[in-house]
């Protein structure tokens, strides 16, 4: 018994402190958006801050955006990643192996670089005075550096957009690349002596084997960039921020009676994650099911 229950014993230090820090500041957060601070003698629970928020029209300005760049976010990175992916099978389904690798190796570059550094990369060669703003002004497609359009520190978020897809699609084809592996060469001996040409193969082989991981990889990326606070806060706009900005406005910039609401954010925003996890979790175990019975 002692031995079959020695590794998680080994494993409750760390378990512990993580449970601790994570869910005990989750707890806190809760008691204070729920009105019980003592630091200025509130004592009372109450949904007040919940109610100002949701009344609020800065919070579903900040939504919207949150929304419209996590799923744009997740789109691209999902494609990008996925074409990745698909193209790394090919590579090593045609005998290429070193190739492979050496691609394989190469797009997993971003994800050595912190967002924060990728962030600044997007500053550099995206804003208005940037790189590429530059070098289509000294080719003549553009007369001034003004008529590029505004992709940094824009309302729509595309700064925002275009260093997470570009960060996370490695990501996504990091998942989804073991998964492709595991096909066997046989399978597309065979898909050739029924005459199915590659495309045929892709749709009918590939994509259906890489969905599953590729959903979930997706969903990851949406989630991560739903919550996310460094690259927002970088090249988004002064108003409307995406919610962990707003929420961090929001704390920083008032008194101790304006933190409930900051915190009351961070609650609906990790509420939103878990209720579109079980969306997620709920739709995927119905496609396996249709999928079964197909």
């Amino acid at each position: 018994m002692w031995r079959k229950s020695k590794p998680y014993l080994l494993l409750l230090p760390a378990i512990a402190t993580i449970v601790l820090l994570f869910f005990g500041g989750l707890f806190d957060g809760l008691l204070k958006s729920l009105g019980y601070f003592p630091a200025i003698g509130e004592t009372r629970l109450e949904l007040t801050a919940y109610a100002e928020v949701v009344q609020s029209d800065g919070f579903w300005e900040s939504l919207e955006l949150t929304l419209r760049v996590a799923v744009l976010s997740s789109i691209l990175a999902g494609i990008l990643g996925g074409i990745l992916g698909v193209s790394l099978f090919l590579l090593n389904e045609a005998s290429k192996t070193g190739q492979a690798r050496v691609w394989h190796r190469l797009f997993q570059l971003p994800l050595t670089i912190p967002h924060l550094v990728g962030g600044y990369v997007v500053v550099l060669l995206f804003m208005q005075s940037g790189l590429l703003s530059k070098l289509l002004a000294s080719l003549g497609v553009i007369d001034e550096l003004t008529d590029f359009p505004v992709l940094v520190n824009d309302p729509f978020g595309w700064g925002i957009i275009l260093t997470y897809a570009w960060k996370e699609a490695p990501f996504v084809s990091l998942l989804i690349y073991p998964v492709l592996s595991r096909i066997q060469r046989s399978w597309r001996d065979v898909s050739r002596v029924f005459g199915a040409e590659k495309w045929n193969f892709i749709r009918e082989i590939v994509l259906p084997v890489m969905l599953p991981s590729w959903t979930i990889a997706v969903f990851i990326v949406f989630v991560f960039t739903f919550s996310a606070f460094e690259v927002p806060f970088l090249l988004g706009v002064t108003y409307p921020g995406m919610l962990p900005v707003y929420s961090y406005q929001l704390y920083t910039s008032g008194t101790f009676a304006d933190r409930p609401e900051a915190l009351a954010v961070n609650i609906i925003l990790a509420a939103l994650t878990i209720a579109l996890g079980l969306v997620i979790y709920y739709f995927s175990k119905r496609w396996q099911v249709w999928k079964g019975w197909a």
